[in-house]
């Protein structure tokens, strides 16, 4: 679809639960680690991928027909993996007649040790809307079709590995609940994001369609802090970052002929978060507001690359005996891990 072609081109448990009261064991005054329980928690978020593009004139803001996306994670120690999906049958992931339909779904694993973090996950978005159609249609009024991108496909690639200076602090106990603050505490943490998204128009070839390969390094640093009372906690930090995304633009013709293009540009990134939960021995739950933004400038335009929202999260978690084999096998790798990474 011709149209797509421009847009694209402007913008480069079963019954494990046990009665009895919860084993844990504290490695200190600050930090309480549950390993002998594992942990189950479902998340609704309103964490959507968008793309837009800021050309001052002809703005782009392309958008899925997906208002919440649905989270399954399960966590033990210091492993968490999770699935992400978008039900259709959730209000604002099913009018399909008015903004087109969307397929949505990812994967998540990461790795929460006393220092290091290491993040991975993978997320792909099939079929897009314009919401500012009315700008390219000016006849358009709510309720009639937006213009729609069914073949449009969003695939995203990405991992963040951060350190934590201050052992006192526990990332575990604010991602994966695998642990619990016991004492106010934060954290300078500085970290490296690196992901690989595509952005392909897979409509079929009547003029040209294209597709943008980018990779996007970033290097920030920032600071998280937990505010305990009880069993209640506060969490808060700032990370800003600084890097370049490395772009490959693919435009395919009706006559075969293909021609690339390679741009490189310098992003800045900000994230921000704020939160609220209960961390108790069995049950927990909480919800926090986190937003970000990514800002690019194509090389020789006046053309802006732009990712930037604010998402809210909620979620609620439960805690149940790990199985025995499970235990054994994490005892093993912990006491050899040890050997190699006393301080992990």
């Amino acid at each position: 679809m011709s149209v797509a072609a421009l847009f694209i081109g402007l913008f480069v448990a079963p019954p494990l639960f046990s009665p009895d009261s919860v084993p844990v064991r504290s490695n200190a005054q600050w930090v309480e680690k549950m390993d002998k329980q594992a942990t189950v928690r479902f998340t609704e978020s309103s964490d959507v991928e968008k793309l837009s593009v800021l050309t001052g004139t002809n703005n782009i803001y392309l958008s899925p027909n997906v208002a919440s996306v649905s989270q399954l994670s399960f966590s033990y120690r210091f492993v968490t993996a999770n699935i992400n999906f978008a039900p259709h049958f959730i209000g604002g992931n099913n009018d399909d007649d008015i903004k087109g339909k969307t397929t949505s779904h990812g994967i998540g694993f990461n790795l929460n040790f006393d220092h290091w973090q290491q993040e991975l996950s993978y997320t792909r978005v099939r079929g897009f809307y314009l919401e500012n159609t009315k700008d390219y249609m000016p006849s358009w009024t709510e309720g009639m079709p937006y213009l729609q991108f069914p073949q449009l496909v969003y695939t995203n690639y990405r991992g963040v590995t951060a350190y934590s200076f201050n052992r006192k602090f526990s990332v575990n106990a604010v991602v994966s609940q695998t642990e619990r603050q016991l004492k106010s505490a934060g954290s300078f943490i500085p970290l490296l994001s690196y992901r690989y998204y595509i952005t392909d128009d897979r409509s079929p070839v009547i003029s040209s369609t294209q597709k943008s390969g980018n990779l996007e390094i970033l290097l920030g640093a920032g600071y998280q802090y937990t505010l305990v009372y009880k069993q209640i906690y506060l969490s808060l930090g700032v990370t800003p970052s600084y890097g370049y995304i490395f772009t490959t633009l693919t435009t395919r013709s009706n006559t075969g002929n293909n021609t690339v293009a390679h741009n490189n540009t310098p992003a800045v990134r900000l994230d921000a978060r704020l939160g609220l939960g209960y961390n108790g021995r069995r049950f927990y739950a909480g919800a926090y507001t986190a937003g970000f933004g990514t800002a690019s400038q194509q090389k020789n335009t006046t053309v802006i690359n732009e990712n930037s929202r604010a998402i809210i999260k909620a979620f609620v978690g439960y805690r149940f005996k790990a199985p025995a084999f499970l235990t054994k096998k994490f005892d093993q790798v912990d006491s050899l891990s040890s050997k190699f990474l006393p301080h992990k």
